[in-house]
């Protein structure tokens, strides 16, 4: 089989065979200081904002955006509170105010975690050293779905008080709330306690206002529909061996490594750990850093490589398992879309990467690396042999210096015209049936920085299959000398196979012909041999012309014919005639299917 350039000739031997026995043969996830959480369910009371009464004989208060229930509490029902921000003072211990604790440099975090089939959150917070003592603590959920407010109380039965370290008059408690299985886009947990020997005071932290008398609240936080605030990650360009950070509006992960590729190999490569905490705009951030190793996916291709056209980089998805909320990001890996093009038209027209590569992720890759620093590149294959067994293009090709297989970053773009030596050794593996893949590697100052996906080079060529024989049996003595007409025994397995690329734009034609002088060729004994209808000769012969693309099987019909022989035949005598079968472009445009 070969291929010669802008004629993309196939050609194939096959062997027919007369074996002469005196006949001739042709042959082929309220308890004080305790680490057990209850799994009771949510309990007593509900409001939302369309009502303003509760389960029992509430009454409504002067403001739109409360409601008092009988015990004379005021819960936010219409609007989430402003949270209740603890302080701890250095130096002055007493001055420590009351109110919940979210504090990077001292530790101080808001977690969610599940346990069985309830959701908790935990809650660090300063209150007086001996709240636990209270017996008036209520606690209560803010919903809002939407733009719609509701709320219900908090079985005391579902949060356990767990003191962590003692001030001089006040207290760092822990709470661990057991809020269930509630449905919410946003949820606040407000505490109220009114003891006067233990609970809270009737303004605290930033609600001096008094708007919700001895109640403090918490942060907001995403629960249902969690959102993420990272804006390098929000354009779905993902490359690796630079460091990034993913903001949320949920509280922290228990786990020391969150965030889940789909995909091992990257897994493999990559961390995600928390980061950070803050509240801004009333509502909690939740910070992770997501740290990547460009030399675990050095060298690998299994697994990584895209086959895709229409898309660039490799799909992926990073999941952060909420337990409220699984935040799900798509991303798009490496930037790079699989090469798919005729061998046909690559004898027109060069392969320009720069056509193959997301002009974004150049862009995202210079903007992030590139800053007071000079970006190279060079480019990578591998074939099916070995498919992550990675060669440098410009080390195993070089007699064509202008491919720029190397060079600076958004600036040089590595071309294939058809008589380049690299793009014909991709020919030759794709005649061979083998897959080819290349893989972009950026260095930043000589240092191997990132890469691309590796993706799956694609060029089509149309093939050719024929049977390796065709048998016209043993053929008695008498037939041949007195001439006569013969099909083959395997006719029924006796078939054209052709598979025509769908980027094909030519008709192709197979053209057949033998060599006749060979000594024992059938033409020695005045034998014919006809192929799809058509007798061979020395001269090649049109047999078939293909119009479509796709597989397309077409029967031989062999048959040997005599035309009377009248000279001494040696017993046990093969007569054979080789086929040399020729596959090309026909016309110029390809016709419709």
């Amino acid at each position: 089989m070969s291929v010669k350039k802008n004629l993309l000739l196939l050609i194939l031997s096959l062997s027919v065979t007369i074996l002469f026995l005196g006949n001739i043969n042709l042959i082929s996830a309220d308890t004080t200081s305790s680490a057990v959480s209850t799994s009771s369910s949510i309990a007593s009371t509900a409001t939302s904002s369309s009502s303003t009464t509760s389960s029992a004989s509430a009454s409504s208060s002067s403001s739109s955006s409360t409601t008092v229930f009988s015990s004379g509490i005021k819960w936010p029902t219409t609007s989430f509170a402003i949270w209740t921000q603890g302080t701890k003072e250095a130096g002055g211990l007493t001055r420590n105010k009351y109110g919940f604790m979210v504090n990077k440099d001292e530790g101080y975090y808001m977690e969610e975690y599940k346990d069985s089939n309830n959701i908790h959150v935990m809650i660090p917070m300063i209150a007086y050293k001996s709240w636990n003592k209270s017996t008036k603590t209520k606690y209560y959920v803010v919903m809002q779905s939407g733009s719609t407010f509701s709320g219900q109380e908090i079985s005391s039965s579902n949060v356990i008080r767990t003191k962590i370290e003692d001030y001089s008059r006040t207290a760092l408690w822990m709470l661990d709330v057991t809020v269930g299985n509630i449905k919410a886009d946003k949820i606040q947990i407000c505490i109220y306690d009114d003891d006067g020997s233990y609970g809270f005071w009737r303004t605290n932290g930033v609600a001096d206002d008094g708007t919700y008398p001895f109640v403090m609240s918490t942060p907001v936080l995403g629960w249902n529909n969690v959102t993420n605030f990272n804006q390098s990650l929000k354009d779905g360009i993902f490359y690796v061996g630079r460091n990034t950070t993913l903001t949320m509006n949920a509280p922290k992960l228990q786990d020391s490594n969150v965030g889940k590729f789909d995909n091992s190999i990257l897994n493999n490569a990559g961390e995600s750990h928390f980061f950070g905490q803050n509240v801004v705009n009333n509502e909690i951030r939740t910070t992770y850093e997501i740290t990547t190793d460009v030399t675990k996916l050095d060298g690998i291709v299994d697994g990584l490589a895209s086959s895709d056209t229409n898309k660039y980089g490799l799909d992926t998805v990073l999941t952060y398992e909420i337990p409220s909320d699984n935040l799900k990001i798509p991303l798009s890996y490496g930037g790079l879309k699989a090469i798919s093009l005729s061998a046909e038209a690559l004898d027109n027209a060069s392969i320009n990467t720069k056509d193959y590569l997301e002009s974004s992720f150049v862009d995202k890759v210079t903007g992030d690396l590139g800053t007071g620093h000079t970006l190279t590149y060079s480019w990578f294959y591998s074939t099916s042999d070995n498919i992550n067994d990675l060669k440098k293009v410009s080390t195993e090709f070089t007699n064509n210096k202008d491919r720029k297989a190397d060079g600076t970053l958004g600036t040089d773009w590595m071309t294939l015209s058809a008589k380049d030596d690299f793009t014909q050794y991709l020919e030759k593996q794709a005649l061979a049936g083998k897959k080819i893949y290349l893989m972009m590697k950026v260095y930043v100052d000589g240092k191997l920085s990132t890469l691309t996906n590796p993706i799956l080079v694609q060029i089509q060529v149309p093939t050719l299959k024929v049977p390796d024989k065709i048998d016209f049996g043993t053929i008695s003595v008498k037939n041949i000398y007195n001439g006569g007409s013969f099909e083959s025994l395997t006719k029924d397995s006796d078939k054209l196979s052709l598979s025509i690329p769908d980027t094909s734009r030519s008709t192709w034609k197979v053209t057949s012909s033998i060599k006749e002088n060979d000594d024992n060729s059938i033409t020695k004994i005045n034998g014919q041999l006809n192929i799809l209808g058509k007798n061979l000769s020395a001269t090649p012969v049109e047999v078939a012309s293909i119009s479509k693309h796709g597989l397309v099987d077409l029967p031989l019909n062999a048959k040997v014919s005599f035309r009377g022989y009248h000279n001494p035949l040696t017993p046990r005598t093969n007569f054979t005639e080789d086929i040399n079968w020729n596959l090309s472009p026909e016309t110029p445009i390809m016709a419709s299917n």
